[in-house]
């Protein structure tokens, strides 16, 4: 199980080097912009695109839930980086960054990961 956890640990790591990856590509292929661009705004003129600010919030909601019943670093770890997403969500904008869903959707799989390390660790 330690392995496992490590291992997404590292997994959690690279979703940092994905983000940095992801500005990089946006600002130096105009193929890779283009596309980020459409499906940015296309998915922020949907019916998804306007419900959004309520998954950040829900998950804040169980990670405070599971930081009750669960305590330990791993649970603070959740509850940080629910409020890490929350707070990008309610700040940033797809106006003033372009890659906003690229990051919203890695910081909510890092918040998953988080997740599943903190369900894998015996109450």
């Amino acid at each position: 199980m330690k392995v496992l956890k490590y291992l997404l640990h590292l997994l959690q790591l690279g979703l940092i080097y994905l983000v940095y990856l992801m500005d990089d590509l946006y600002k130096n292929h105009l193929g890779f912009m283009r596309n980020v661009s459409f499906y940015s705004h296309k998915v922020d003129s949907s019916a998804f695109g306007s419900k959004l600010f309520l998954l950040p919030l829900v998950l804040v909601l169980i990670a405070l839930l599971l930081a009750i019943r669960k305590r330990g670093l791993e649970s603070s770890i959740l509850l940080i980086l629910g409020a890490i997403f929350l707070i990008w969500q309610t700040i940033f904008r797809l106006e003033t960054t372009p890659i906003y869903y690229l990051v919203s959707s890695i910081l909510c799989l890092g918040f998953l990961l988080q997740l599943l390390i903190v369900s894998l660790k015996r109450s």
